[in-house]
This record gives structure tokens, sequence and C-alpha cells, in this order.
């Protein structure tokens, strides 16, 4: 046998590194014991608590969508004032439906009243965006149709999570310019 001394003894510090990998592991771990117990939100931040809004406006949104069904894509139209004119009528179309909607939104004390608001607002600048464009074709600009930008996003991506979220396909943003 080996003698061995306290000089061969190899001792493990505690450098600042290991501290804080140490830390970081046990971040970690307290990150996804957090995130697994019941404690952690769950499901879509969108999706409404009381499905009573979602049931009511989602014949108004299938009657929309039949409504714009029956008009001509506006990319078939013949000359630039007509194709404004097919997007005017689209966005008369969601602005009617906008206005139906507004009278079934939950309390705005609620959360699910807020998260409604927020859509409509959405929805709002999304038309705002649609009356641009037909402004540009009936100015003699024809030019790819753009939206306004919600933070990094466009306006119509959380206008149609929502609608997902929420089991309403038939109002998410038409795609008829």
């Amino acid at each position: 046998m080996e003698n061995y001394s306290n000089d061969n003894v190899i001792h493990k510090r505690w450098t600042p590194w290991r501290v804080a990998s140490l830390i970081l592991l046990l971040v970690i771990i307290a990150f996804w014991i957090w995130a697994l117990s019941p404690l952690a939100p769950q499901g879509h931040p969108d999706k409404l608590d009381d499905s009573t809004f979602a049931l009511a406006a989602k014949p108004f949104c299938v009657e929309t969508e039949n409504d714009l069904k029956d008009l001509p894509l506006a990319l078939t139209s013949r000359t630039p004032e007509e194709r404004a004119q097919l997007i005017d009528l689209g966005t008369a179309i969601y602005r009617d439906l906008l206005q139906s909607l507004a009278g079934i939104v939950p309390d705005p004390n609620t959360n699910d009243g807020r998260i409604v608001k927020l859509w409509i607002d959405d929805y709002k600048v999304y038309l705002n965006d649609r009356d641009l464009y037909a402004d540009k074709f009936r100015a003699g600009i024809d030019e790819a149709f753009t939206v306004s930008k919600k933070g990094n996003r466009w306006v119509t991506e959380p206008i149609d999570e929502f609608a997902k979220a929420n089991d309403l396909k038939e109002c998410m943003t038409p795609l008829d310019v």
C-alpha cells in the first residue's frame, strides 16, 4: 500500500466559475420545477377564460366570411379603380363585423374583455391599412399590400393568433386583397 500524505491529496477549490456553474444549474432546475408545476401559467395567452364571446362571435364571422366570398377577388379587377372599390367593399364588410362584435364584448374590467378589446383594436389597424392600400390604387400606385407592425410583428399575427386560440378561424384576417 502506498502511503498518502496530505501533500498528495488534491483539494478541489470553490472557484468563482464553479460557484457560478452551480448557481446556474440550481436556477435551471428551479425553473423547470416551476414550469411543470400548477403554479406556471397554462395555455395560450389569447385563450379566453369564458367561451361565451367566441361562441357568440362565430356566427357573425361566418356571415362576414360568406359575404366576402360573394365579392370577386380584388386581384381579378381590370383597373386600379375597380380594385380599390373591391378592397373598400371588403373593408366595409369587416367594419360591419367589428361593429357587431363590439356589441358582445365581455366586460372591459375582465381579462377576457381586455383581450377582446386589444383584438378589435388590432383589427381596426388592419382595416386602416386596407384603406391606405385602396387609396394607393386610386393614386395609381400598384405595390404589394403591407400591414402595420405591432412591436416586431405584423398586426395580422396577433389577430390570427387570437382567432386560432379561440376556435374562430372564420375571424382570421381575410386574404382578399
